[in-house]
């Protein structure tokens, strides 16, 4: 027990003493008494926010920590709504931040002018020639540059961090420029003058996925020097419970985070090309992929719609920079075209059932459960269900849309839809697509939807939940 106890302290020792080394060496903040800025409170940045906020000993030395925390938005109404602890997105209880002395919410860019350290999670969307839109990260990189621009002399050097997902080579290219012009310092100067630094560590959140949250899933970290990184590293350390992994450089992580959503796009492509394929033959592609997957190295993912703000999107970033040094990327390209042209198999489909009806069209009525981009989440961006109910709608079908995870108000301005939160009764529908799996909709059982169904009625189960002789999947 004794050498156990030496030898903590020994590493304690260390750890402290590293931290020294760095602090004395770049005029860096104090790790665990810094000011951190966190620019955009969606669905990245709060939890972000709030993990920070809430660490009150470190992990890593179980040193004390004293850290004030600003989120920043410039969507008024969002702070607004956060102050009285209240989050749109459903992704943060009121009890989760409304007791957090050393938070504050606002909207107000002279808060930001005291901060040591600034940790941008802004959108990065694409635009509808699906190339990247930095108009978010652009506009966040000069509000930091703005914010630190009255650098007094031996003040504490700042350090900003983006989490948002870009193509390698974006955060040193487009947004260090940004600041440099704004702020009047030179990015990682090595006489250690009139400077700032910054880092890279890929947002991993899941939306809606309450086993995989920011405290267990492992950080990838990264700085534009080998101290920053290591001051990233042992900060991201000292509250992440999971643990980090540091790289080598910045264009390192941001390689790391776009192909993860990458491979996803790509093997769901393949399932959705090989269901669409089995159909033509005859062949039950959920039954085809249970007998692959009793092989141990075999891959199992379902067919579907892919949408959201990663997987749908960041295979965007790589091709665009692909493009941009003169490289071709065949396979990924594909892949995201298989996967956008999904939703308009389905209502091919859809259209092909109806056609089948002994009902009129004007007659036929469909019920859509889901419009979000994925299960138990209330976000809508780039939902190919949100694009299915479009086609629909434009087909002078009857649909009726139940979500409740979405605002109706937002739903109504956004996309135009009035959703309903729970299924009508005494309703019968021809059509049933069973789009998402909410935790709401845990009760709706094939014996439950049948309910709601006529005789000829046709359950279109995209969740792979139903099993029934009136149920068709991808």
């Amino acid at each position: 027990m004794l050498a156990l106890r030496n030898s903590l302290i020994g590493i304690f020792l260390i750890i402290k003493n590293h931290q020294i080394e760095l602090i004395n060496k770049l005029n860096l903040p104090s790790l665990n008494n810094c000011s951190v800025a966190v620019i955009g409170l969606g669905y990245v940045g709060l939890p972000l926010a709030i993990a920070i906020a809430n660490q009150k000993r470190c992990i890593l030395s179980n040193k004390k920590i004293q850290r004030n925390v600003i989120g920043f938005d410039l969507d008024i109404s969002r702070i607004t709504e956060l102050k009285k602890g209240f989050d749109r997105n459903k992704i943060s209880s009121k009890n989760a931040h409304e007791k957090l002395e050393n938070i504050k919410f606002t909207n107000d860019t002279n808060s930001l002018k005291k901060v040591d350290v600034f940790i941008i999670t802004v959108p990065t969307p694409i635009d509808k020639k699906n190339n990247p839109n930095l108009t978010f990260i652009k506009a966040a990189s000069k509000l930091v540059g703005e914010s630190i621009r009255a650098l007094e002399k031996n003040q504490i050097n700042k350090i900003i961090i983006y989490e948002s997902t870009v193509y390698p080579g974006l955060t040193e290219e487009i947004c260090v420029p940004i600041i440099e012009k704004n702020s009047g310092l030179i990015h990682n100067n090595p006489k250690n003058e009139c400077t700032f630094f910054c880092g890279y560590s890929p947002e991993r959140i899941n939306p809606g996925d309450s086993n995989h949250t920011i405290n267990t899933i492992v950080k990838v970290t990264s700085g534009c020097n080998k101290y920053v990184a290591s001051w990233i590293d042992e900060f991201y350390g000292s509250f992440i419970k999971a643990g980090t992994h540091k790289v080598s450089s910045i264009k390192v992580a941001e390689s790391a985070k776009i192909i993860e959503n990458i491979q996803r796009d790509i093997n769901i492509a393949l399932v959705n090309e090989l269901s669409m394929l089995f159909k033509k033959i005859d062949v039950d592609t959920h039954e085809v992929l249970e007998a692959a997957n009793t092989k141990w190295n075999f891959h199992k993912y379902r067919p579907g719609l892919v949408g959201g703000h990663c997987i749908g999107v960041d295979p965007y970033y790589l091709t665009f920079k692909a493009q941009e040094i003169g490289f071709d990327t065949k396979l990924i390209s594909a892949g995201r075209i298989i996967n956008n042209y999904m939703y308009e198999y389905l209502f091919k489909e859809i259209i092909n059932l109806v056609s089948k009806s002994n009902e009129e069209e004007n007659y036929i009525k469909i019920l859509l459960l889901g419009i979000t981009y994925k299960s138990n989440c209330s976000d809508m961006r780039n939902s190919q269900l949100v694009l299915l109910a479009e086609k629909i709608k434009q087909r002078d079908l009857e649909i009726k849309i139940v979500d409740p995870k979405v605002d109706r108000k937002k739903a109504l301005q956004e996309i135009g839809f009035d959703i309903l939160q729970e299924i009508p009764k005494n309703e019968k529908y021809s059509i049933i697509i069973f789009g998402l799996y909410h935790k709401e909709f845990d009760h709706l059982s094939h014996a439950e939807l049948n309910k709601s169904t006529k005789n000829n009625t046709v359950i279109i189960d995209l969740t792979n939940k139903i099993v029934g002789k009136n149920v068709i999947h991808l």
